[in-house]
Formats: structure tokens, C-alpha cells, sequence
């Protein structure tokens, strides 16, 4: 849902024309705002421009149907991968988009907010343990596990799915990689999606609808699935959606459980190569004709994820409740079957808490697998000793990092809270031109990673003669994060108390003083929570780094030189097999980044929610 902007909840004053200084500040703003319109035009023509070659030597239509990709005799066609990516995307929204939803529907009418369990005996040690047990919020926890989920590094999903998916695979068909073991990685990835836009749906949904089923008589499980469930289809469709344009532009997850291999599915563990596995498994070495089809590769998959994203357009965003205003009416809503009982409303619910439970069993078994596997590799020599040529340790990664933060948030932090606030502050409700900025939001934020490290790597790496280095990461993971600061940091601002700025203006503040002295600083926990979200992408971003920043095991310290992020360096490590105690070490690392940088998120929201 928009935000209404401060702009249409304040009186105008009229009878004072604009200070230079205010016009200033606006034009700014309004610059900021329509950086994402010129950061996709300049992504897609960029990849564009990249395209030609490959077009114009090969044919649009035989690069795009042509069944054999050979580079050695200058074959480039891309239908095996095309059909492959589709395969696996619609594998992974029927397993991840169904039991997304379900445990959606559970958190939304089924999961209580404390257990009331009893234990009546003696025992002082498990009386303190049952009372602490009852002090816990379910919803609370279940929430930090869809965010958990939503964090944990593409990269690190790749190694559990490598060593984890793929060997539990391997008991029912061939060695366990191929179409099945890519569906259900995904799947895992897409859940947080699904279940945290599908749950913001259902809560949209007016309570009357639920409370008037319930008292036409159906039961709870009916009033749910009869009547808020329809009513919530257009929210529901939209993270479905969502859901696919994450799944068909992932590249890290999919790398090592595919099995990489160009040829058309043939069954659910036949080896196959997605478009993005594709360009992350080539482009390092290629050139030429050879350089150009892989960045058209990603301009086929760029324009259906654009389109997969901007489809969002066309659901329909009002309620589409028929059963529910029937209900208010007085008209009922029962069932056609299963009238009486609601056997059929029950078995969903049931499922729902099934599913519910499942994906606490999947967080526990990433985080527990984890942990025994890397604990154990977290050795003095990796944490503080000297990189040599043979061994790699955390030093360098971990400076480069650091480095790659500071630059990418000193660049976006500023662009984004200053779009934020010509959408919150100066837009006007339903203006066309703040829909287009929108949409272009949307639009970027939808474009996949390994999009972003083709685009950097043409424009930074190359024609700007940055070379592969932090610098090129960095300017890249600006365009990455900024879309998320931009959403958390409007957010904070519309959060701010409407009192507080007509205070300001009764004072003599102009606005542009209300913003900077009143609106900001009220603002400031959410968007320092917006800070630590693009932290927490930066930390796991891989597959845009690695054609911009490099794979360099060394690191100078200056960010003008190539070297590995944390997220990075675990994909080279693990890549050959060579380094995996190394690998799983920095799975470790990743994992705990997540786990602090959520909780750090949490207390920043809870102190709010206190504040307020």
C-alpha cells in the first residue's frame, strides 16, 4: 500500500512565496527520487549495448531458441537454459508459494501469542522453566524466523543445499543434483516472501468479514478459508509473483545442486544449467562473441523478471470479498460442501500448522548443520593468521568488507532518505509521476543480482577503468541496497507524528528546517534499521560482487584493489572442494552476521513500539 505523503495531511500555507533555499531542497529530492527511473533505463541499456554483438553475429531468434550452446564452435542458444529456469521457478513456487501461504494463514488466525502450559509438580527447576516457556511470544518467534530465513546469504543456501538437499536426494534418484533439488532450494528461499506478504494481506482484510462468517454460524476454520482467504487473493497473487521473480533470477543457491549441464529436463533429477548459472559458471572467462551471449542472457532474463515484477501493476489492489460483504448483508457464507462439519476448511487448517511447523524444522536444520559442520573450522590460523598463497584466511575478506559497507552506505544512505523524503514529504496522493517513481522502484528492486554484476562490470569494471575492485562493488551494491532504504526510510518518516510538524511550521520553521530538525531525527530508528537491512544484503550479496569485485584470496587495503567479501569468499572456497573447512567457517560467520544483524532490528522496533 502507498504511503499518504506529509504534503496532503498538512494544511498549505498560502500568502509566502519559497525561499531559493527550499526550491534548492525539492529539486534535490525530486533528483534523488528519480534516480531508480535512470538506474533501470541505464541497467537495461547498458545490457542492451552488451547485447548487440551477440545478436547481430548469432540472430535474436536463434539465440533464443537455438538448443546448443557450445562456445569452442561459436553455438549460442539459450532455449535448454530458458525452458530450465522456468521449470525449476514454477517447481519452487508450487512447493515454497503452497507452503508459504498455509503458514501464513496459520500465523495470521492460529498461532496463539503464549503456550499455557501446566505442570503442577515440585520440581523448582522445571516450574521456572515452564513459567519462562509461557513468557514466550510464538508470533514474535515466528516472525524472526521468516526474517532469519529472508537473511541468510544466497551463498550459504548453496552449501546446505550442496551438502544437505543434494545427499537426502541422492537416497531416491541418481547423485541427488537436477531439477527437484533446485525447486526445493528455492522454495526454501521464496517462503519468507510469500509468508510475510500473504500474512500482510490477511491482516488487511477488515475484520467484519471474519467476525460476520463467524457469526452466521461457520466455524473458524470456514470464516478463514471462505471468506478472508477470497478477500485476500489480490495480496496473496502479488507475493505469489513476487515469490517467481525472486526464484527465476537466483544464481548462487542454484550453482552446485544443478548439475550444469545444457540439456533439456528429462526428469526431476535430470542435470540442467538456468540462464543465471550459466553467466556466473562463464563469464569469468569468457570474451568476444562469447562475452556478448552471456550478457545477452541476462537481457532475457532481466526483461521477464521486469515483467514478472511489473505484472504486480496489474492485480487488482481493492478487496475482492463478494462471500464477505455477503456475510455483512446477513446472507451467510457456508460452504456448498462439507456444510455441517467444515471437514474440508479443518484439513487446511491442519496443514497450515503442518506447514507452519516445517518451516521451523528447515531454519533449525540450516542453523544446527551449520554450525556442527563449522564451529569446529573457526581455527586461530583462519580468524588471525597471515594469507598465503595456498591457504586463505579471514583477514582480507573481512577488511574488504568493511570497506565495501562504508563506501556503499555512505553513497545510498544519503540518495535514499532524501527520495524517501520527496515521497513522504513532498509528493501529492495520486500524482502519475509519483506512481512512475514507484514502479521504477519496484522495477530495481526486482532486477536480479547477477544482472547487477553484468551492468557493473560493462559500466564500472570496464568502461569507467575501475577495474574489479571494492570500488566497482561498492557503486554496484548501491544501486542494489537503495531501493530497500528508500521503503524503510519511508516508512520511518510517514511514521512521524503529523502534530509534531505543524508545530514546527506554527513556529516559523520553514519546511525544509521541519524536515532536517524535527521529521529526521524523530525518524532516526527506522532508518537506522533501514542502515542495518542493506548491511545485512551487503554482507550476503555474492553473485554481483564476483564480476565486480573479484575473487582475489589478497587485499592491498585500498578499495581501488580487487579482493573477496565474506560472501564471496565462501563461493571460491568451496567451489573446488578444495577449502571446505574454510568454507563452512565462513558459513558460520554469515550465519551469525544474520542472526545479530536481526536481533539488532528487533530491539530497534520493540524500543519503538515502546516509544509510541
Amino acid at each position: 500500500m502507498e504511503a499518504t505523503s506529509a504534503q496532503e495531511k498538512k494544511p498549505v500555507r498560502h500568502g509566502s512565496k519559497a525561499k531559493p533555499g527550499e526550491v534548492s531542497a525539492r529539486v534535490l529530492f525530486t533528483a534523488c527520487a528519480c534516480l531508480s527511473i535512470v538506474a533501470v533505463f541505464g541497467i537495461i541499456g547498458y545490457i542492451l549495448y552488451g547485447s548487440i554483438p551477440a545478436f547481430r553475429e548469432i540472430g535474436f531468434f536463434n539465440f533464443l531458441f537455438g538448443s546448443t550452446w557450445t562456445p569452442t564452435y561459436d553455438h549460442f542458444g539459450i532455449l535448454p537454459m530458458l525452458v530450465n529456469s522456468i521449470v525449476v521457478t514454477l517447481g519452487a513456487a508450487l512447493i515454497g508459494g503452497t507452503v508459504g501461504v498455509f503458514t501464513a494463514i496459520f500465523l495470521a488466525f492460529w498461532c496463539p501469542d503464549r503456550l499455557h502450559l501446566k505442570y503442577n509438580g515440585k520440581n523448582a527447576f522445571l516450574q521456572k522453566t515452564v513459567a519462562l516457556i509461557n513468557k514466550i511470544n510464538l508470533r514474535t518467534i515466528f516472525d524472526q524466523i521468516i526474517k532469519i530465513l529472508a537473511g541468510i546469504p544466497s551463498i550459504v543456501y548453496g552449501l546446505f543445499g550442496l551438502e544437505v538437499v543434494v545427499n537426502l536426494l541422492s537416497n531416491v534418484g541418481g547423485d541427488g543434483k537436477g531439477i527437484l533439488a533446485c525447486s526445493i532450494l528455492l522454495a526454501v528461499m521464496i517462503l519468507p516472501t510469500v509468508t510475510s506478504l500473504t500474512k500482510n494481506a490477511l491482516d488487511a482484510v477488515p475484520k467484519q468479514y471474519y467476525e460476520g462468517a463467524l457469526a452466521m454460524g461457520n466455524t473458524k476454520a470456514q470464516a478463514v478459508f471462505r471468506v478472508v482467504v477470497p478477500a485476500a487473493r489480490s495480496g496473496i497473487i502479488s507475493a505469489l509473483i513476487l515469490g517467481i521473480g525472486r526464484a527465476i533470477g537466483e544464481a548462487m543457491a542454484v550453482v552446485w545442486v544443478s548439475g550444469n549441464r545444457v540439456l533439456f529436463p528429462s526428469g526431476l533429477f535430470s542435470y540442467i544449467r538456468t540462464m543465471t548459472t550459466n553467466i556466473v559458471m562463464e563469464m569469468g572467462y569468457a570474451s568476444g562473441l562469447h562475452r556478448s551471449a552471456l550478457i545477452a542472457t541476462g537481457l532475457v532474463l532481466l526483461v521477464m523478471v521486469l515483467i514478472i515484477t511489473l505484472s504486480l501493476n496489474l492485480v487488482p489492489k481493492e478487496f475482492k470479498g463478494k462471500r464477505g460483504e455477503k456475510v455483512l448483508r446477513g446472507e451467510g457464507a457456508q460452504p456448498v460442501a462439507f456444510r455441517k462439519k467444515g471437514h474440508l476448511s479443518m484439513a487446511a487448517a491442519i496443514f497450515g500448522m503442518v506447514c507452519a511447523a516445517l518451516v521451523g524444522i528447515i531454519l533449525a536444520t540450516i542453523v544446527i548443520y551449520i554450525l556442527v559442520q563449522g564451529v569446529g573450522c573457526l581455527t586461530a590460523d583462519f580468524l588471525f593468521g597471515e594469507q598465503s598463497v595456498a591457504t586463505p584466511t579471514l583477514g582480507p575478506a573481512f577488511l574488504a568488507t568493511l570497506e565495501l559497507i562504508g563506501i556503499t552506505l555512505v553513497i545510498a544512505l544519503p540518495l535514499g532518505i532524501c527520495a524517501a523524503i520527496y515521497l513522504n514529504e513532498y509528493s501529492k496522493k495520486g500524482s502519475k509521476f509519483v506512481k512512475v517513481i514507484r514502479t521504477f522502484i519496484d522495477a530495481l528492486a526486482g532486477v536480479p543480482s547477477i544482472v547487477f554484476g553484468l551492468f557493473g562490470n560493462i559500466l564500472f569494471v570496464t568502461a569507467l577503468g575501475l577495474r574489479y575492485s571494492v570500488l566497482a562493488g561498492a557503486f554496484t551494491m548501491v544501486l542494489i541496497v537503495l531501493p530497500t532504504i528508500i521503503r524503510s526510510a519511508e516508512e520511518a518518516l510517514y511514521a512521524v507524528p503529523m502534530p509534531l510538524r505543524e508545530a514546527s511550521y506554527g513556529l516559523g520553521a520553514g519546511k525544509v528546517r521541519t524536515i532536517f530538525k524535527i521529521v529526521l531525527p524523530s525518524a532516526f530508528p527506522g532508518i537506522a534499521t533501514a542502515s542495518i537491512l542493506a548491511i545485512g544484503r551487503i554482507i550476503g550479496e555474492s553473485a554481483a560482487l564476483i564480476f565486480t569485485m573479484g575473487t582475489s584470496f589478497n587485499f592491498s587495503g585500498s578499495p581501488a584493489g580487487a579482493a573477496s567479501s565474506l560472501a564471496v569468499l565462501l563461493y571460491v572456497c568451496a567451489g573446488e572442494g578444495l577449502f571446505m573447512d574454510q568454507a563452512y567457517a565462513l558459513a558460520v560467520i554469515l550465519l551469525g552476521l544474520t542472526l545479530i544483524l536481526n536481533l539488532i532490528v528487533y530491539f530497534i522496533e520493540r524500543h519503538v513500539r515502546k516509544k509510541r
